[in-house]
């Protein structure tokens, strides 16, 4: 018997997750199959028939992700870039840069932000799902998950995953100075207009790219240094 969708994406997904040590270490796709087993492919949005999953809750649930991790207080957060910022969190950061651009694998990532959501009701945590808690009652139920306070219900693993690629894409795609990341096509000097709003890299009182005066002012400080052949295996740092 073919091996199912969402078994395959699940399996996937623990595949693209093992060759980055900063993930694996939390995440493991066997706990994911085995919730797999005890909730049936409808708590992952997969149904019969289909290869792919339903959008509509896993982007919700990743933009209440992100809302819970860089909130909008006197600085911008993440709910000042919606819709956008979560199409590119999920899509591109996530789906490209953590996933490795495997389709198959961001499949699984919807999956378990799907479970994700339905998750507290059919373990008995609360009466309702994560997207219909109140914003202290979502904060509460991410708290558990890095505590790890579902072990005994068979379902931390996969809480694991979502959770955790949720949590450090929403960062990474937030402090890689969202919208203002892309570089201009052709120019020599990325220029970044002034802005009335805070980006990532202004509350990291990140410089920013090299402008050309600075880069005339690096020129003149090194224009004389010494240029010494090959490399110098006496230095600890190579």
């Amino acid at each position: 018997m073919p091996e199912s969708f969402m078994r395959g994406a699940l399996r996937e997904i623990e595949k693209e997750v093992s060759r980055r040590a900063f993930l694996s270490r939390f995440v493991k796709g066997v706990g994911a199959v085995a919730a797999l087993d005890r909730f049936g492919e409808k708590m992952f949005g997969a149904e019969p028939g289909k290869k792919e999953v339903d959008l509509l809750t896993p982007v919700q649930v990743y933009s209440a992700i992100g809302n819970i991790v860089i909130p909008v207080d006197e600085d911008a957060g993440w709910a000042t870039f919606e819709p956008e910022i979560t199409q590119y969190g999920l899509t591109v950061m996530a789906g490209q840069v953590f996933l490795g651009g495997s389709p198959l694998a961001l499949q699984g990532l919807l999956g378990a932000l799907t479970a994700m959501n339905q998750i507290p009701v059919a373990i008995g945590y609360a009466p309702s799902q994560f997207l219909q808690m109140t914003l202290p009652g979502q904060i509460q139920f991410f708290t558990d998950i890095f505590t790890s306070q579902f072990e005994n219900d068979g379902v931390q693993d996969i809480l694991n995953l979502a959770a955790l690629i949720g949590m450090v894409s929403v960062k990474a795609t937030f402090f890689s100075n969202f919208p203002r990341h892309l570089a201009t096509p052709g120019a020599e000097f990325q220029v970044l207009p002034p802005s009335s709003i805070k980006t990532g890299w202004d509350m990291m009182r990140f410089k920013g790219p090299v402008g050309p005066e600075e880069e005339i002012a690096l020129r003149d400080r090194f224009f004389d240094a010494e240029e010494l052949p090959g490399v110098d295996r006496r230095n600890p740092y190579i």
